[in-house]
């Protein structure tokens, strides 16, 4: 159990135990997206392909279009 106590808003918060953020289990995978995505294409999909897609980036955490974006950027670099 856990007992926090009341913090001083001028209290540094780098100036205390933070071992609880080097738990793996709170760590979470990041991909910052730097480049501009200036271009706009259009696809056709079956109504099945696209249900599987979008069930797999909301397993992912993603919205649809980015999973499919980082989809075919492994591809292609791969």
């Amino acid at each position: 159990m856990r007992i926090s106590k009341k913090r001083n808003r001028n209290e540094d918060p780098l100036d205390r135990d933070m071992s609880d953020l080097l738990k793996t289990g709170k760590w979470k995978a990041v991909r910052f997206e730097l480049e501009a995505k200036n271009k706009t294409i259009t696809i056709r999909l079956s109504e099945r392909l696209l249900h599987a897609l979008k069930k797999r980036a909301h397993a992912a955490g993603l919205d649809y279009q980015k999973f499919i974006r980082l989809a075919l950027e492994r591809f292609v670099e791969a």
